[in-house]
């Protein structure tokens, strides 16, 4: 490893950074030790905790558990039922003004989602014991028990790269990190924090109002809602992880020792997920403006000094704005006094649009076609759309074809080494101990993570590999 990484890496374990991107950086890396992940794990999560806040948090004492969840359930299941009414009766879409939008939604939340399940993955190690069983097979089903079409962070990484967003993280804040941070420190936490982990989890896996119109909204645009459409249904609270959840809550917490400490310490762990930037926060405040500035400053660092000198806006030419991104905005004022950009019209009046979009525009080929999505929508605001927004309904079954007939030399070597040395271990905990590395929230999507969730589920639950 570079010595510039070493001298990083080692000011990440000796101190707790700001920056939660380098911390999800720190949790992902395949090549820091599990040991120094449970180390800096333990001294982030007991400063995220001084964070929350407990004195107005709603929760149940553990006798009524089941019940208040039941509750807050139908509570839920009657507003999208409202919601369902309202859109009959010709209500407009509550979330997703347009494509644009969505994209800005997917983008956003995609931190979170590439790490989807992390908060479980310290369970894998007590295989052994059956009354953390229930916790297990949910990060197993998390992971699609090693099928790529099942497994949530697979999914999502191919939606991503379908709709032409896979470069998301260029265009994020710090703050939009926190959340994907905390989940991955609750993954390489110590036993101590198991109560913790159990009430992330207890509210983590509960039915919200915004997934279910998340679902809905997105399939309305013509955007695969597969990845979401799968939380719905695995997390029931009938036979669920809502409802091993709870179980598992119930069954643990009487034999705790100190009953009122494992309470205290499973409202906390519920409370974590209020910390950083959420969904219906993140759909509250999207806004495309300032997220088209943002690909637009990005593409001004590659754009400058390439064009010529005859368009002049404001005393200065196109290559004298994108000397610095820091113009892009003023720059953005003048196309459009300019009438290069005529907003609330359709694009297709505006030169910006039709030199980025159209095969003998200028530009054509400098943006993406999700970034162009986007600066359609921005453009044309309320103004009735006439481009066509890519369907993309099969993001599973092309997956499923991808992971079967991909191949990878190295990935190959490893999985035959694997399963020589598995198939000839002694007894099932040193086969444990060989697949649950690959378990963990850096490897578990790729081809051997997918293998060894496989054979880590028929050693422990041979009954759902059957099914």
């Amino acid at each position: 490893m570079p010595t510039i990484a070493k001298e990083r890496l080692l000011k990440l374990l000796r101190e707790v950074p700001e920056n939660y991107y380098e911390l999800v950086n720190f949790f992902l890396d395949g090549d820091i030790s599990i040991e120094d992940k449970n180390i800096k794990s333990k001294s982030f999560l007991l400063r995220e905790l001084d964070k929350v806040n407990m004195k107005n948090l709603q929760f149940p004492s553990l006798d009524q558990l089941r019940t208040w969840f039941e509750q807050e359930n139908k509570v839920t299941r009657e507003a999208y039922q409202n919601y369902l009414g309202m859109r009959k009766d010709g209500g407009k879409r509550q979330y997703f003004t347009n494509t644009g939008q969505a994209f800005e939604f997917l983008t956003k939340i995609a931190p979170l989602k590439q790490v989807d399940g992390a908060w479980l993955y310290s369970a894998v190690n007590y295989w052994n014991n059956e009354d953390l069983h229930d916790l297990i097979l949910i990060y197993l089903e998390e992971l699609g028990t090693g099928k790529a079409t099942a497994n949530h962070v697979c999914l999502y990484h191919h939606l991503l790269k379908c709709l032409g967003l896979d470069e998301w993280n260029l265009y994020l804040e710090d703050e939009y990190y926190q959340q994907a941070a905390i989940q991955l420190a609750l993954g390489y936490a110590p036993a101590e924090f198991l109560p913790e982990i159990m009430g992330y989890n207890l509210e983590y896996e509960q039915l919200p109002l915004h997934l279910l119109i998340t679902n809905f909204e997105l399939a309305e645009l013509g955007i695969d809602s597969s990845y979401f459409n799968l939380h719905i249904t695995i997390d029931n609270l009938d036979n669920g992880h809502a409802d091993r959840s709870i179980k598992m809550v119930e069954k643990f917490a009487s034999k705790y020792e100190d009953q009122e400490s494992f309470y205290q310490k499973l409202k906390q762990g519920y409370a974590l997920n209020q910390l950083g930037i959420g969904s219906t926060q993140i759909i509250r405040e999207l806004n495309l403006n300032n997220f088209v500035h943002k690909i637009l400053k990005k593409k001004a660092v590659t754009g400058s000094l390439i064009h010529n000198n005859k368009c002049i806006f404001h005393y200065k030419t196109v290559n004298e704005w994108l000397s610095s991104p820091e113009q892009v905005e003023l720059f953005i004022e003048y196309l459009a006094e300019s009438e290069w950009i005529k907003f609330g019209s359709d694009p297709e009046e505006s030169r910006f649009w039709r030199l980025i979009h159209s095969e003998s525009g200028r530009m054509f080929g400098v943006f993406n076609l999700a970034e162009r999505q986007i600066i359609y929508d921005w453009i044309r605001g309320d103004f009735p759309s006439r481009f066509r927004t890519l369907s993309h309904q099969h993001t599973a079954h092309h997956l499923h074809e991808m992971s079967t007939f991909s191949f990878d030399y190295f990935s190959q070597l490893e999985h035959d080494k694997r399963q020589s040395i598995i198939n000839h271990s002694p007894d099932i905990s040193c086969k444990m101990a060989q697949l649950i590395p690959y378990l963990a929230p850096h490897a578990h999507h790729q081809k051997m993570g997918l293998w060894s969730a496989q054979v880590y589920t028929t050693l422990l639950f041979p009954h759902l590999i059957q099914l």
